[in-house]
């Protein structure tokens, strides 16, 4: 495959000086075609495709690698350098972890480098040094991603979605920082508390894992309603780099926001009509006016925003220090809030990357398990690696705590976990105003009482009943349990820790 490498690098150079890293307005131009009118005049796109190709993805070296080296040949011969233009990108800014990008993609769809420009951080370098690849012809005749894990190289065919285009990219830095860094990419959100902590303002860093519906995003970008000289600083929302001195190291310039959730959420809102951002598949009525809820198109309905431009942020993307981890999920059967007791017993509930599959997603499996390991899709193979990783990288650092929350609800649906009272939970463990308890049924500990906070509707053992909680948390703990195995190579101590 190094060939291909050769082959990509030496095209990318025949591709027009004025192709590379052209000016917004540039780019402005080139789109006016494909742009949607909207009365706040920002640039809104349509995508044919509106959600990443995971069923489309191969791995070179995990099977079929001659169709997808044949598909990579027909794939360069039908496509010519002056069509193409380049943008060059610079994921995190951070010395320790900062990695450069060269990202290719038809003129035509020149919008997918608009929204680039606000994602990523810019870079000029030259195109053989670049640690990642990324070749994307929106217009190939076969949907298909391959990923060249060993040459950092993906193809992207027949996808107009930005957000493939952006995943490319990161999943190769992820990637990277686990095989040549010794370290993580992590799908997390991550966000600094300042506190007043005995007279005293103190910041603490937290990294806030979760699957899609649970949260992630409404908990990074939250305030808490904190009154200086307490507050909040929102870093980042999608991938963020942990190093082998745990260190956390922010990727983006930008965020890409769903907009499923406007205009309630007025903090995303505000930033997505604002400067430099750039929006993809929200409706647009006949006048130009928005309607945030009309969904024929898709639900994915996306904006890259400039971060600077969301209420909350500071100039700075790294985790100054990481002493909180949040593992969102959404189960039934848990408490709001539970703290776990070891470094393996975080890594298990990482490589679970667990949830439930909600009457919304699909009426037909609800209420179901769902996992994803890391909650990470774009971890290529290894899993194990990863959960071990996770579990040497947090024990390297004592002093982190890391807590379960259920963000769902318990027992049944009308039993509600509110976003107010996830906020309480959390305000309240990282303040140390909980005082645990253990609880041997989950395994982990519990709160005795939170300030403001119900328990004892919102207890699991209350609900069901002690006997027949127990069963359950039993059946749920063989079922985990059975999950992890099967990645070889896990340590035993982790899959025990449950």
């Amino acid at each position: 495959m190094n060939l291909m490498k050769d082959k990509l690098i030496e095209f990318a150079k025949q591709i027009p000086a004025d192709q590379i890293n052209p000016s917004v307005d540039k780019l402005n131009d080139w789109t006016k075609n494909k742009q949607i009118s909207n009365k706040y005049n920002r640039p809104l796109f349509k995508s044919k495709i509106t959600a990443r190709s995971a069923k489309f993805t191969s791995v070179i070296g995990n099977g079929d690698d001659e169709k997808n080296i044949s598909s990579i040949e027909t794939l360069f011969k039908s496509i010519n350098p002056v069509d193409f233009v380049i943008k060059q990108v610079l994921i995190g800014e951070n010395e320790k972890s900062a990695m450069t990008a060269t990202y290719m993609v038809t003129k035509e769809h020149a919008n997918k480098i608009l929204m680039m420009e606000t994602n990523f951080f810019e870079s000029h370098h030259n195109i053989e040094d670049s640690d990642i690849l990324t070749l994307d012809v929106p217009h190939f005749g076969e949907r298909k991603v391959i990923v060249d894990s060993k040459e950092r190289v993906s193809y992207l065919m027949g996808i107009d979605y930005y957000g493939e285009a952006k995943m490319s990219i990161l999943r190769m830095a992820m990637e990277i920082m686990r095989r040549d860094r010794n370290g993580l990419g992590l799908h997390a959100g991550s966000k600094m508390y300042r506190l007043n902590i005995d007279g005293e303002i103190k910041e603490k860093g937290m990294l806030i894992f979760g699957l899609s519906g649970t949260g992630k995003t409404t908990l990074t970008c939250h305030d808490h309603g904190f009154q200086e000289p307490e507050g909040v600083s929102i870093l980042q929302d999608d991938i963020n780099f942990i190093g082998d001195d745990s260190s956390c190291y922010g990727t983006e310039k930008g965020f890409y926001v769903k907009c499923d959730n406007c205009p309630e959420h007025v903090q995303i809102t505000d930033a997505v009509l604002a400067d430099k951002s750039v929006l993809e598949n929200v409706y647009t009525d006949e006048t130009g006016s928005i309607d945030w809820k009309n969904f024929d198109h898709t639900q994915n309905t996306r904006a890259v925003i400039d971060r600077g431009m969301l209420k909350g942020t500071d100039s700075y993307i790294d985790l100054k220090d990481l002493n909180y981890i949040l593992f969102n999920t959404r189960r039934p059967e848990l408490p709001p809030i539970g703290r776990l007791t070891s470094p393996e017993q975080a890594a298990a509930y990482y490589g679970l990357g667990e949830s439930i599959i909600t009457s919304a997603e699909d009426p037909a499996k609800a209420g179901e398990s769902k996992r994803v390991v890391g909650f990470d899709p774009f971890i290529l193979g290894e899993e194990a690696l990863n959960i071990n990783r996770i579990k040497d990288l947090i024990q390297n650092k004592p002093g982190i705590e890391c807590f379960v929350l259920n963000t769902g609800y318990v027992g049944e649906e009308e039993n509600d976990i509110s976003v107010d009272t996830t906020l309480r939970c959390i305000e309240a463990a990282i303040r140390g105003k909980i005082e645990w308890i253990d609880d041997e049924t989950l395994g982990y500990q519990i709160p005795a009482k939170i300030e403001k906070v119900d328990l004892d509707k919102l207890s699991p053992h209350k609900f069901y009943g002690e006997e027949k909680y127990k069963q359950l948390m039993e059946n749920l703990k063989v079922d985990r349990k059975s999950f992890l195995t099967q990645f070889n190579g896990i340590q035993e101590e982790i899959i025990n820790s449950i």
